[in-house]
């Protein structure tokens, strides 16, 4: 009887086969992998960062600090005023109003009251140097000052002995600037207002006190 080929042998020969198929997979695996490990990525597109600089600011500068007792054109700014003289006048007017630029804020003397004695003590007791002052008359048709006696004092007190004494006549209704025959440096000033003919109801205006620079 002829022998017939054993069924056996398709099994061996499909085995082969799926031996071959699973080493050929596994042959490309490697292969794949091998190639996405040599092969470069792609160069990735370069990320751009913008830094915001904020603008440069200049400090803001400080105001210039100005002293109160020296100013471009009065010198009697930020000034202490007092009695010259031991009469109490700086108790019974303001003597501020004389030094306030403004003539029509003077000072109208009452009572017995026939001259006006005021010390004008420059600020922070610092020597100044007096070149001269201006005089404006009070409005109105009343008695006003004829006379301005005026003395720098080098010690801030009423030491005027040995000191020069400069007196102007101050013309009725009429502006009028002074000077001194030279610049004196002092502490304080003096000043009298008074009038030729002693009369009540004297009227003084405004005083301005001009630096020598």
């Amino acid at each position: 009887m002829p022998e017939h080929p054993s069924s056996g042998a398709r099994p061996s020969r499909l085995s082969g086969l799926h031996l071959a198929a699973t080493s050929f997979a596994a042959v490309a695996g490697v292969a794949i992998a091998a190639w996405q490990i040599l092969t470069p990525a792609p160069p990735s597109a370069p990320v751009q960062v913008t830094v915001a600089v904020a603008p440069a600011t200049t400090p803001a500068a400080e105001p210039a600090k100005a002293d109160a007792a020296i100013t471009a054109t009065d010198l009697s700014a930020g000034a202490h005023f007092s009695a010259a003289l031991n009469d109490g006048v700086d108790q019974r007017y303001d003597l501020a109003r004389l030094f306030d630029g403004k003539p029509d804020t003077g000072i109208t003397l009452a009572g017995d009251d026939r001259e006006l004695n005021v010390l004008v003590s420059f600020a922070n007791g610092q020597p100044l140097a007096v070149k001269g002052l201006d005089y404006v008359p009070p409005p109105g048709a009343g008695a006003s000052a004829t006379t301005l006696d005026v003395a720098v004092l080098p010690a801030g007190q009423m030491e005027a002995a040995g000191l020069p004494i400069h007196s102007f006549a101050l013309p009725a209704g009429e502006a009028q600037s002074f000077t001194l025959p030279a610049p004196e440096s002092g502490k304080a000033v003096w000043l009298r207002i008074a009038s030729d003919t002693p009369t009540a109801g004297l009227a003084i205006g405004d005083i301005k006190l001009i630096p020598a620079n």
